[in-house]
């Protein structure tokens, strides 16, 4: 065989690898798309059949969270165009009037949005690394708020902030929060803030100042307390509490810890109860079969009646006025959980976010 024949056939061997090669890598399956991530205990409400989640936020941990870049939002104190017509916020539903905050993870980590008569969505917290669970005072004036406060590679650590409701003058509530510090409610006149912390072992419930002064363990007990809410006229306090039963029931105390009344048994496995405007009723999330529903009640646990169904979970639900409902959904056939309203009755529900991969969650209306 001469010289240039061998060269040839060289070349046509190396040619046909190549091709070879090319054509294996054309006939591979295509990369599977990302996948949304694993809702945690953030955003399904603890099951009765993992008791040891009942003492955990229903949020990651700050050491779960993973920082991301802050996208370009609109930034506090500019109002720049109808939600509905502010993708990918809306779904051209209108908003209710009023002002209304929220978390989600839509910029890349949870942060706090405002949204001002429809007007919106405003980025309240886009200089803190992760800021959740928003609650305006009853003057509309401040916004208290869960903010992670862990160093990296430190213990986890979240702590009670204040800040004004155009996202300024951002302030923690009071010196010195150990260990995990949740869920800031407001009392009725503005002066005091009840939250959930575990400084002490297990989640009790607090009661401070809004100058950080007067801290007081209002239920100390040996079980987990969750999730409390005053009452309008500032004369009862609701909470959630594994104390009798070792899954969550609802229970009333007395501002001061004392008083303590059972008004909704095991059986309801319940969730974050909050009162109507006007006192008469007590809205709640309860996992009946495998989903979450909202119900209401009155405050001594009589005529319960069940607000939403369906495929997902319905939780985390906050009063618009006395008749309508504001709440956090992740349906069975939805990739993230949004905002939807509907009125007390059952009717007249609509989506107001939709934006896959996300959560949009624990809203809070004032007029």
């Amino acid at each position: 065989m001469s010289r240039n024949r061998i060269v040839l056939l060289v070349i046509a061997l190396v040619l046909v690898v190549i091709l070879l090669y090319f054509l294996s890598r054309t006939n591979q399956p295509a990369p599977e798309p990302p996948q949304p991530a694993e809702t945690t205990a953030a955003t399904t409400v603890p099951t009765p059949s993992t008791p040891a989640a009942e003492d955990s936020s229903p949020l990651p941990t700050p050491a779960q969270q993973q920082a991301s870049p802050i996208s370009p939002l609109t930034t506090a104190g500019q109002f720049e165009s109808p939600l509905g017509e502010a993708p990918p916020w809306g779904t051209g539903i209108p908003w209710p009037e009023g002002r209304l905050v929220f978390h989600s993870d839509q910029a890349g980590t949870f942060q706090i949005f405002a949204v001002v008569d429809g007007q919106g969505p405003v980025l309240l917290t886009g200089d803190l690394a992760k800021s959740v669970e928003p609650a305006f005072s009853p003057d509309g004036q401040q916004i208290a708020f869960t903010y992670y406060a862990t160093e990296p590679n430190g213990p986890d650590n979240t702590q009670i902030y204040l800040m004004n409701a155009d996202g300024s003058n951002k302030r923690p509530l009071m010196e010195g929060q150990p260990n995990l510090n949740w869920r800031p409610v407001w009392s009725p006149d503005g002066q005091q803030i009840l939250f959930i912390s575990n400084r002490d072992g297990n989640f009790e419930i607090y009661k401070v100042n809004v100058d950080g002064t007067g801290l007081v363990n209002l239920t100390n007990s040996p079980s987990n307390d969750h999730d409390p809410d005053w009452s309008p006229d500032g004369s009862k306090i609701v909470f959630v509490s594994d104390r009798d039963y070792g899954i969550r029931a609802i229970y009333t105390m007395n501002p001061d810890g004392s008083d303590v009344q059972e008004i909704a048994g095991p059986e309801c496995l319940c969730s974050y109860p909050r009162w109507s405007p006007d006192g008469s009723q007590i809205l709640y999330a309860s996992k009946h079969d495998t989903t979450w529903d909202l119900f209401v009640m009155n405050p001594d646990g009589s005529d319960i009646r069940q607000i939403t169904s369906g495929s997902g979970d319905n939780f985390i639900g906050a009063w618009i006025g006395n008749d309508r409902i504001i709440f956090a959904a992740e349906e069975a056939s939805s990739v993230g959980t949004d905002l939807y309203l509907v009125h007390l009755n059952g009717n007249g529900l609509a989506q107001l976010t939709n934006i896959p991969y996300t959560e949009e969650s624990f809203p809070h209306w004032v007029p």
